[in-house]
């Protein structure tokens, strides 16, 4: 616009002569009122298809839930349970997805005997669409750790922890998810810290860098996806070095570290995020996607606080006694010891 003044265009348009006599308009030929009906139905026709295309082909709307790090602690269940279900409600379409170190924690011995079972029984309740594999979840040993991914209804991913000849791993390198309803193909992805791992519990599986790992499955399923999730067992800091090495990463959900984004943290195009640890939080990443490029046009990510129950006593009259959960835990290692003491003297 440099060079030029601002002026009224319309004033130098020609003028015409208001003294100039009307033109008598002509008679209608036959069947020129049913052409114009014809033109103005295509044009509406021809509208509604317009308005149709543009419908469907805006941003659709998915929900992304995430947790990590539950670390069997059965009393946050009910609540991220309800949290989930009233997400679900919504009628958007929703995946819910698990970073690991949830199925056990050693500092909790009670739990770390059944625990895993509850907790992949109400994974199954849930509809987990899949969980990354943790390293806790790798201290029960090869046999307790396929028992139990064998009942779960999801997939249990880990790319980056490889069998070699002549075994097979319990878990899957990476699944591929519809997205419900949409046009939108999901590849997910599971990788693992080499931090803490029990090595001497399996000799048969070769660890393998994340990042090699995640590269050479999203070259394997090259123009297969359009929404790329990597599951990691893995801090932020480790997951943002990846993602600025695979810049093809949509989202990574991280664990492990026991970190809170209520914020994403992003690396390029790479939403990363994690939900702290114990079930504190259910995470919830809210994307709209351009169903015919895959690519997201926005996020929004919340940590919904869950509610912990009161630890009861049972019940001996008709009003609930809540019992302080300092001594509960004081109550269990004390049991611990004695149990210990009385090994120790046979």
């Amino acid at each position: 616009m440099m060079g030029y003044k601002n002026r009224n265009v319309a004033g130098d348009l020609p003028r015409y002569d208001t003294g100039v006599a009307p033109v008598a308009s002509e008679p209608c030929p036959p069947g020129g009122r049913a052409d114009s009906d014809v033109v103005r139905f295509v044009s509406a026709v021809v509208f509604l298809m317009i308005l149709v295309v543009s419908l469907a082909t805006s941003a659709a709307s998915l929900t992304i839930l995430y947790t990590n790090d539950i670390h069997d602690r059965l009393g946050s269940l009910a609540s991220l349970g309800e949290l989930i279900e009233e997400e679900r409600a919504t009628g958007s379409p929703v995946l819910l997805f698990d970073s690991g170190d949830t199925w056990q924690d050693f500092r909790v011995p009670l739990y770390a005997v059944w625990g895993a079972d509850e907790m992949v029984a109400w994974m199954n309740r849930v509809v987990y669409d899949a969980m990354a594999i943790g390293n806790h979840e790798l201290y029960y040993g090869a046999d307790r750790l396929g028992e139990i991914s064998s009942v779960a209804d999801f997939p249990l991913l880990c790319a980056n922890m490889i069998a070699l000849p002549g075994y097979q791993a319990p878990f899957l390198p990476y699944t591929m998810i519809p997205a419900g309803g949409m046009r939108v193909l999901v590849l997910v992805i599971g990788v693992i810290t080499a931090e803490y791992l029990s090595y001497p519990d399996y000799p048969w599986l070769k660890y393998v860098d994340p990042t090699r790992a995640i590269q050479g499955i999203l070259k394997e399923t090259e123009g297969e996806a359009d929404v790329v999730i990597v599951l990691g067992h893995l801090p932020v800091a480790q997951a943002v070095q990846i993602a600025q090495k695979v810049p093809d990463i949509d989202v990574f959900l991280t664990g492990h570290s026991h970190e809170i984004t209520q914020d994403p943290v992003r690396e390029g195009k790479t939403l990363i995020l994690q939900a702290g640890a114990f079930g504190r939080y259910l995470g919830r990443l809210r994307l709209e996607i351009d169903p015919q490029s895959g690519e997201i046009v926005s996020a929004q990510n919340s940590l919904l606080e869950t509610k912990k129950p009161p630890v009861r006593r049972p019940q001996v009259s008709s009003h609930p006694v809540t019992l302080d959960r300092g001594y509960l835990k004081l109550f269990t290692v004390a049991a611990l010891i004695a149990t210990s003491l009385l090994l120790l003297t046979r």
